[in-house]
C-alpha cells in the first residue's frame, strides 16, 4: 500500500486530507521554529500571511507571556499556563515544573547580570520542554535547563518537581 498523499491509488478526498495534515505540520512546525528563535510576533505574522486567518488567541497569549510586565513575582502560574498551551497546540510536549523552596524567595540572575525575585512564597512554576526553561525571564528561545538552574538562588535548598496541571486561581 503506497503513501495516501501519493497519486497512486488515492482518492481525491485521501488526497486533500494527506495535503491538509502535511500543511498543518508545516504551519506548526514553521511557527514553532519563528518562537525558538525568539521571534513571537514574525511567528503571529507567519501564521496570519500562511492562514488567511487572524492568529489565535493562544498565540497571542504567549507573545504577552514573554512581555517585560510579566516578569514579576507572582505572574508565574498564567506565564505557564500560556507557554504550556501555546506550544501544546504547536504539536510539543511542554510539561510544568514546580520550583520550590522553603524560604520566601527564589532569586534568578538574568544574562544581563540583574537579579530579579522569582516568587515571595517560595513557589515558582516554568514550563520545561526540549531540556529548555520557558518563563517570563527567558524569552521566547527559553534557556538550556542546566543554566537557568544555575542562575537560581535561595536561602535554602530549592526542589523541582513535575506536575501534571496546575491549580485553578481565583
Amino acid at each position: 500500500m503506497g503513501f495516501i498523499g501519493s497519486s497512486h491509488g488515492a482518492t481525491p478526498v485521501q488526497r486533500t486530507v494527506a495535503a491538509q495534515v502535511l500543511g498543518a505540520d508545516t504551519l506548526r512546525s514553521q511557527t514553532f521554529s519563528l518562537i525558538a528563535r525568539g521571534d513571537v510576533a514574525g511567528a503571529i505574522d507567519y501564521w496570519v500571511l500562511t492562514t488567511g486567518k487572524d492568529a489565535p488567541a493562544w498565540l497571542f497569549a504567549l507573545k504577552t507571556a514573554f512581555d517585560g510586565s510579566k516578569q514579576v513575582a507572582g505572574a508565574c502560574q498564567g506565564v505557564a499556563r500560556s507557554i504550556h498551551m501555546a506550544f501544546t497546540q504547536l504539536g510539543r510536549q511542554p510539561e510544568f515544573v514546580k520550583l520550590t523552596t522553603k524560604a520566601d524567595y527564589i532569586m534568578i540572575k538574568l544574562p544581563s547580570g540583574r537579579d530579579m525575585n522569582l516568587t515571595h512564597t517560595g513557589h515558582h512554576v516554568l514550563v520545561r520542554m526540549d531540556d529548555r526553561a520557558y518563563d517570563a525571564y527567558t524569552g521566547a528561545a527559553g534557556m538550556p535547563w542546566a543554566e537557568y538552574l544555575s542562575r537560581l538562588g535561595a536561602r535554602a535548598e530549592i526542589t523541582q518537581k513535575v506536575v501534571e496541571a496546575l491549580p485553578e486561581t481565583p
